[in-house]
């Protein structure tokens, strides 16, 4: 019941921010908009967000590997398309997360404890990440605005508050989940250079509306609206509420704006509908080949 009603609530959260966007924007407008977008860009960041789900499944995989559930590379990736497919299609039903779990546990008999553990130190490293780059992109896009603050102040606010993040991640994670403390470092790693690959997905969809003079806020925007996400289903609504009051604050076209937020959710629920392959195909789940040492 408790599953139910958080995913009603998420599944209400969007259907207002969608509702309150499109009528404060003729969806005619948005729809007219979806159609100009320079193709070449938009191919472009489909590819990265690929890339970027790709990369973030391999951090997934170091994090097992680190408590010696070695599944094989090629078996992790199918299972995190079908996680994603069941994150973004099946409302109600179980999540992404629980479906990894059910599954290796089932296949492996692995303990379930120790695959959550993994799961949300997983998500722990993605959103050190957020929040470190959310830093940098504050400190770069409000030097445009704000120019009673010196550089030099400026910047030693942003390396303190990288320090922080990072040492605040670090003893986190040693103290509460000592079994990843090997991998901490290539993971983190890894989750900056997941955002970053996302960030780029951005990038590409707002040069193709030639909106580049505004890239920095664009990009701070979308992370503040992939913290956001987690109170809606899928974050669809309010990515799309946040990129259009983002306009209206920051003074950018708010068609184009809501556009680019829709796009990002578009092309995510494509990459997301390439779970449905391995749903029905059922491919069998493989362990690494781990090499004998004689």
């Amino acid at each position: 019941m408790k599953k139910v009603l958080s995913t009603i609530g998420k599944i209400g959260v969007s259907a207002f921010f969608l509702y309150f966007v499109f009528t404060k924007i003729a969806f005619e407008e948005v729809s007219a908009n979806l159609k100009q977008i320079n193709s070449f860009y938009l191919c472009l960041s489909g590819v990265f967000l690929l890339v970027s789900q790709w990369v973030s499944a391999i951090r997934l995989n170091l994090f097992f590997h680190s408590i010696d559930y070695n599944l094989s590379q090629k078996s992790n990736f199918i299972l995190y398309l079908v996680g994603m497919f069941y994150n973004f299609f099946i409302p109600g039903g179980i999540g992404g997360d629980a479906y990894k779990v059910i599954v290796l546990k089932k296949k492996f008999e692995w303990k379930a404890k120790k695959l959550t553990g993994a799961l949300f130190i997983d998500r722990f490293s993605g959103l050190t990440a957020i929040f470190s780059l959310l830093l940098i992109l504050g400190y770069v896009s409000l030097s445009k605005y704000v120019e009673t603050i010196s550089d030099s102040l400026a910047s030693i606010s942003l390396l303190s508050g990288l320090v922080v993040v990072f040492i605040v991640s670090k003893i986190f994670v040693f103290k509460v989940f000592p079994s990843y403390k090997k991998v901490f470092e290539k993971t983190l790693f890894l989750s900056v250079l997941v955002q970053v690959l996302q960030l780029l997905t951005v990038t590409f969809l707002v040069l193709g509306y030639g909106a580049e003079q505004f890239i920095y806020e664009y990009l701070l925007v979308f992370l503040v609206s992939v913290v956001l996400s987690i109170i809606s289903f899928a974050g669809i609504g309010v990515r799309e509420y946040v990129f259009y009051q983002s306009a209206q604050w920051l003074h950018f076209d708010q068609q184009v704006s809501v556009t680019i937020g829709l796009l990002f959710t578009c092309l995510t629920a494509i990459i997301s509908l390439g779970g449905i392959w391995y749903v029905f195909k059922k491919t069998p789940l493989e362990k690494e080949k781990i090499a004998s040492d004689n």
